[in-house]
């Protein structure tokens, strides 16, 4: 079975966590293409979509912005037994 998850889901987790504190969200280096790399390159997951606004408010007091939570994000499927994978490996960032 696969599922479908958004970047903006393992950033929010990422950052509700304490992980990659002051990596921007975009970017070379940022975590959009480690998400990718991850999921597609390394999990046999797959992209499905791309800039899908987040379901969280977009207004001056929320925690929008690079390094915190990104507007919107590219959507992936994976297979639900690769989850734990994709978490023990982000839980690393």
């Amino acid at each position: 079975m696969k599922i479908k998850i958004g970047a903006d889901e393992i950033i929010l987790w990422l950052r509700k966590n304490g992980k990659a504190v002051n990596k921007p969200n975009d970017g070379y280096d940022g975590l959009g293409l480690k998400i990718y790399d991850l999921i597609v390159n390394q999990l046999n997951g797959v992209k499905i979509d791309d800039n899908v606004p987040s379901y969280w408010p977009v207004n001056s007091n929320f925690h929008i912005g690079e390094d915190e939570l990104p507007k919107s994000s590219a959507q992936y499927l994976i297979d639900i037994d690769k989850l734990k994978d994709l978490y023990t490996n982000i839980s690393r960032w």
